[in-house]
C-alpha cells in the first residue's frame, strides 16, 4: 500500500509546459512577432501598443458616409432627403463592394440607407392613405350634398 500523504511526482501531459519555463510560441529575441501577436519584452526592447491601436493606417472614411446619415436622419423630419439617402446609400454600397476597400464608416452609409429606406415607406403609405381619406370624404360629401 502506498501513502497518500507520500509526494508523487506528476506526469508529463504531452504538449503542456510548465508556467516558469519560455514558451516556442514566441520569436527568439530581435525577431518581430506574427502579426496579432505581441512579443515578450525582453530587457524593456519593445513596448506593447495601446489598447485599441491597430498596426498600419487606419482605414479610410467612404467620402459618403456621413451625409447619407445626415440625410437619413433628415427623411425623419424632412421627407426629401429620405429617399435620396436610400439612392445614396444603395450607390455607395455598390461603390464599396466593387472596389473591396473596408471603409471605417460603412455603418454611416448603412444606417443612413435604411434610414432613408423606412422613411421613404412611410412616406408613400402615408401619401396612399391620404389620397384614400381624401377620396372618401369627397365622396361622403357629395353623397350628403347631392341626395
Amino acid at each position: 500500500m502506498s501513502n497518500p500523504y507520500e509526494e508523487q511526482q506528476p506526469q508529463a501531459q504531452p504538449g503542456s509546459q510548465s508556467p516558469y519555463q519560455p514558451s516556442e510560441q514566441f520569436p527568439p529575441a530581435g525577431q518581430s512577432a506574427p502579426y496579432g501577436q505581441q512579443s515578450p519584452m525582453p530587457s524593456g526592447q519593445q513596448s506593447p501598443m495601446p489598447y485599441g491601436q491597430q498596426y498600419g493606417a487606419p482605414p479610410q472614411e467612404h467620402p459618403q458616409g456621413t451625409l447619407i446619415l445626415v440625410f437619413g436622419i433628415l427623411g425623419i423630419f424632412i421627407t426629401i432627403f429620405a429617399p435620396i439617402a436610400w439612392y445614396m446609400g444603395n450607390k455607395a454600397k455598390r461603390e464599396i463592394q466593387a472596389s473591396g476597400i473596408q471603409y471605417s464608416n460603412e455603418q454611416n452609409v448603412s444606417i443612413g440607407r435604411m434610414l432613408g429606406k423606412i422613411f421613404t415607406i412611410i412616406a408613400l403609405i402615408s401619401i396612399a392613405i391620404s389620397i384614400i381619406i381624401t377620396i372618401i370624404v369627397v365622396a361622403v360629401g357629395v353623397s350628403q350634398s347631392g341626395g
